[in-house]
């Protein structure tokens, strides 16, 4: 019986040193917001459009909001996300 014991022991302690070298859990994606600049332009932005001053209207080849887990480049529209033909425009 003792010897069960200090097996399964054994196993716990083994299981324990592998669970320390797991591999850190991804960030949460962070949403940003397709701003219209001068132009035909537009910046991302952490702050959620006002609605009585700013609307997701049409714009070709843009996109009013994304979640990702990197911070986009102002004018693209990242790898993985698609154009909605929209981007929020100042009213």
């Amino acid at each position: 019986m003792k010897k069960i014991r200090m097996g399964l022991m054994a196993i716990v302690a083994l299981s324990g040193v592998g669970s320390a070298f797991a591999f850190s859990p991804k960030p949460q994606a962070t949403t940003y917001y397709a701003r219209q600049t001068a132009g035909n332009g537009f910046h991302w932005t952490k702050t959620v459009p006002n609605p009585s001053t700013a609307q997701c209207l049409t714009v070709t080849s843009r996109v009013c909001q994304i979640s990702t887990n990197t911070a986009p480049t102002d004018n693209q529209i990242p790898a993985g996300h698609t154009s909605t033909d929209h981007v929020f425009v100042t009213l």
